[in-house]
């Protein structure tokens, strides 16, 4: 008889989900790159210190980049997406 394992799943940060979001047009290296940037510079000892409060700021310094990259109606329907995370 097969004994079933009871693993419970992490619990994925606020960086994890954006970075999953942003790996699809980005891929995951540069994905990572841009959150820990954004860590770092705001002060952050890491990307999982982030929380649902860094969501509008992480919004607004990524697009110009995303914008660039992806094109501006793109990078709206992503952001809106991840806006979705932040404050009520």
């Amino acid at each position: 008889p097969q004994q079933e394992e009871c693993r419970s799943m992490p619990e994925q940060t606020i960086a994890d989900i954006i970075i999953e979001k942003l790996s699809v047009p980005l891929g995951p290296n540069v994905a990572k790159m841009a959150i820990r940037s954004f860590a770092k510079k705001n002060g952050a000892s890491g990307p999982e210190k982030l929380t649902i409060a860094d969501v509008p700021k992480i919004v607004d310094e990524i697009r110009p980049m995303l914008n660039v990259m992806i094109g501006k109606a793109p990078t709206d329907a992503m952001l809106t997406d991840i806006t979705r995370l932040g404050p009520a």
